[in-house]
C-alpha cells in the first residue's frame, strides 16, 4: 500500500479478513489493523481512545473497493 487509509471499521479480525479476501480477489491490496479510533468521543475530549479494527486500503483504491463490496464493477482487467 502506498498511502494506506482507513476504509472501514470491522467487529472482528475474522470479519476483516473476510472483507480483505474479497478485496484481494479484486486486485486491491488491503490489511486489517487495530488502530486508535480518533473519532471516538473519548479521543475528542482528550482521553485515551480505545483501539478499533480497521480494514486499510490504498487511498487510490477506495472507490474501487467500495464498488467491489457493493457488487459493482471493480475496474480490474478481469472484469472487462
Amino acid at each position: 500500500m502506498d498511502v494506506p487509509c482507513r476504509f472501514m471499521v470491522v467487529q472482528s479480525q475474522d470479519e476483516g479478513e473476510e472483507i480483505c479476501e474479497r478485496l484481494r480477489a479484486g486486485g486491491i491490496k488491503c490489511a486489517v489493523e487495530a488502530l486508535p479510533d480518533v473519532n471516538s468521543t473519548v479521543a475528542i475530549w482528550g482521553g485515551q481512545a480505545r483501539s478499533s479494527l480497521f480494514v486499510l486500503v490504498n487511498e487510490d483504491d477506495v472507490d474501487r473497493a467500495r464498488a467491489l463490496l457493493a457488487g459493482g464493477d471493480t475496474g480490474a482487467a478481469s472484469d472487462r
